[in-house]
């Protein structure tokens, strides 16, 4: 129950977050829209809503007081990790600063764009941001100029670390060292600056695993510590000297550097930096727990990922439980971008109704407007309340659908792989056995008659695991299909011509029976797929100097393809449960073996794009397997 409660709380902070953001976008708009009294009002508003003393006058004009709010809403959006407002406002901002000559303002403005894109994960933006800013700043020169260049260089080696590109990183460091030049012991802010370029130099040596990382790492620290550094920049020095300490073997000071910042961390209510310690000591119950309540989606992901690795070999079913949580945070990118065109027409609703409340302003009194306060803050509380609930059974929803879609991949899995891999690993243990027990008296014809039997399995085996794994990822990834355009009779072709070695090899006679024109409008991966399993089975089961033939006909809006043997044929029993995942794998003429899920897997598939299979079968006569897919008209 304390738990339910906690993540309404959660939720509604979060609810909150968002409505107070669309509001502060709609102001804005209705601002841009507006000259004189309602645009200065407008502004007053944004200003009431952030929480800050208006930094201009009513005899400000409109190009200052935008410049302004500009200012104050980046930084806004950037302290609360909305950096997709933060790119908005941003490239307004670099915009107006260009079209009046203001490049130290429009370098800043690049600057802070290069950043957003960096916490967004779009590191090429970020780059190209970064270099647009040091082209700025050598159009500006000077000594502030210079200082700039330096961080710029300092983030674009943050990037190409995260990229394991650790030698470009580490000369962009020392390069940000030789910038800085000579450091006067009286000059804390260039001490610190050091101390953070010694700590990145820590960072690519821990991610080398080079034991000179300690030595960075204490200058680091110790700099940290004498020019008093902020709490955050503390506790990264920390945890950098800790992880050092573990690559030499130092336990135990590793340990006690990272119980002081922890320490510090809850001292100075740093919750991103504890839980980022929670993950370093491997206590991954209260780092999911801590990300999970403050919307530390990155921790929260990394956090999960690292609790399943650790408990897949000890408690399978709980690192499943992660496993799960896991999957259904990459999910939820699709499922925010439905979200986000709901919150477009909200916001554009909100603007709508915002224009009109604040023109009405003007021809009100004082009471009048007071009326029109109150039904506002109704007006929310009711959106905000419907908002939630709609959030909350979506996501309950979701959840439920993925979970249940989730157990039943998995069942399915464990039943395939008990059943279809099983039979060809105990034959490849079983041959093997027997040429290492008796390798010293055996012929080497017998032992190429095991070296054969160990070819036939290994093939078999491989074949069941590429069916396997077609199936399992469209089952995990639930993809979408995604028909075109194609010509069936080169399908066909290309089918054929990847077993032109088996056919040659038996003497078979494959006939493509399908007319050259003949256009399809499906998925084409699903229909090759399909075509290559057939084949292949219609090939093993086939007896030499067989006869396979591959026709199709329009039927409607459909197309039904027919790929005919006159080979071994399947008994009445085995027929009857032939698409069932659990089927038996049987033997072909010349001993190949049939992997046993691939009918099954191309009836999935064939469903997927809303096809029908069926099949027809005599013993020792011959198999037609029939399937349906979209023609060109349909």
């Amino acid at each position: 129950m304390k738990k339910a409660l906690l993540l309404v709380i959660s939720v509604l902070w979060m609810c909150l977050k968002i409505v107070e953001a669309q509001d502060i976008d709609s102001l804005y708009q209705v601002f841009e829209d507006n000259r004189g009294e309602v645009a200065y009002r407008a502004a007053l508003a944004i200003d009431e809503t952030i929480g800050r003393e208006p930094n201009f006058g009513s005899e400000s004009n409109h190009d200052d007081i935008k410049l302004k709010l500009l200012r104050t809403m980046i930084l806004y959006f950037f302290n609360n990790n909305d950096f997709q407002h933060v790119v908005q406002y941003s490239e307004v901002g670099i915009e107006h600063y260009d079209n009046i000559g203001d490049l130290f303002n429009q370098a800043g403005c690049t600057m802070t764009l290069a950043n957003a894109y960096q916490r967004l994960g779009q590191l090429d933006k970020a780059i190209d941001c970064y270099n647009q800013c040091n082209d700025l700043m050598d159009q500006i020169g000077g000594e502030m100029a210079e200082v700039n260049k330096r961080y710029v260089i300092n983030n674009i080696a943050e990037i190409h670390l995260a990229m394991g590109e650790y030698e470009t990183a580490e000369e962009m460091y020392y390069k940000c060292i030789e910038m800085l030049g000579t450091v006067d012991v009286n000059d804390t802010a260039s001490n610190l600056d050091l101390a953070t370029y010694y700590q990145n130099l820590a960072e690519v040596r821990i991610a080398q695993n080079n034991p000179e990382a300690v030595g960075f790492a204490e200058q680091s620290l110790e700099l940290s510590q004498k020019y008093e550094d902020t709490p955050h920049k503390l506790i990264n020095r920390l945890m950098a000297l800790s992880k050092a300490y573990g690559l030499v073997g130092r336990t135990e000071e590793s340990a006690e550097l990272m119980d002081e910042a922890l320490h510090i961390a809850k001292a100075n209510g740093e919750t991103f930096m504890e839980t980022s310690i929670y993950i370093q000591k491997g206590d991954y119950a209260k780092a999911i727990a801590m990300a999970d309540e403050n919307h530390y989606d990155e921790l929260l992901q990394e956090a999960l990922e690292s609790a399943y690795l650790l408990e897949r070999e000890r408690n399978p079913k709980l690192a499943l439980e992660y496993y799960e949580r896991s999957v259904m945070m990459k999910d939820s990118v699709f499922n925010e971008t439905q979200q986000q065109l709901i919150r477009d027409y909200q916001v554009r609703y909100a603007t709508q109704e915002k224009e009109h409340q604040l023109a009405m302003e003007q021809e009100k009194t004082k009471r009048n407007r007071l009326y029109v306060v109150v039904l506002m803050v109704i007006t929310i509380l009711l959106m905000v309340i419907a908002l939630i609930w709609y959030r909350l059974a979506m996501v309950r929803k979701k959840r439920n659908k993925e979970l249940v879609h989730l157990n039943e991949t998995k069942n399915h899995l464990l039943s395939i792989v008990s059943h279809d891999v099983k039979t060809p690993v105990s034959a490849i243990c079983q041959v093997l056995r027997g040429i290492i027990d008796g390798y010293d008296t055996i012929s080497d014809t017998d032992k190429k008659a095991h070296l054969m039997m160990l070819r036939s399995s290994s093939e078999a085996l491989k074949d069941r695991m590429e069916n396997i794994i077609r199936w399992v990822k469209q089952e995990l990834a639930n993809s979408v299909v995604t028909p075109e355009e194609f010509n069936l009779h080169q399908i066909v072709d290309e089918c054929i011509k990847t077993q032109e070695s088996v056919i040659g090899v038996k003497g078979l006679k494959v006939n493509n029976e399908v007319p050259n024109d003949l256009m399809a409008h499906d998925d084409i991966n699903v229909v090759r797929m399909v075509l290559q399993n057939l084949l292949g089975n219609a090939v093993k089961f086939s007896y030499p100097d067989g006869e396979i033939s591959i026709k199709a006909e329009t039927q409607g809006d459909r197309i039904w393809v027919t790929v005919a043997d006159n080979g071994m044929g399947i008994g009445e029993k085995k027929l009857d449960k032939i698409f069932n995942y659990m089927s038996t794998s049987s033997q072909g003429i010349n001993g190949e073996t049939g992997t046993g899920i691939g009918l099954f897997v191309s009836k999935q598939f064939i469903d997927k794009i809303g096809g029908e299979m069926s099949i027809e079968s005599t013993k020792g006569v011959g198999t037609t397997v029939r399937f349906s897919i979209h023609s060109k008209n349909k």
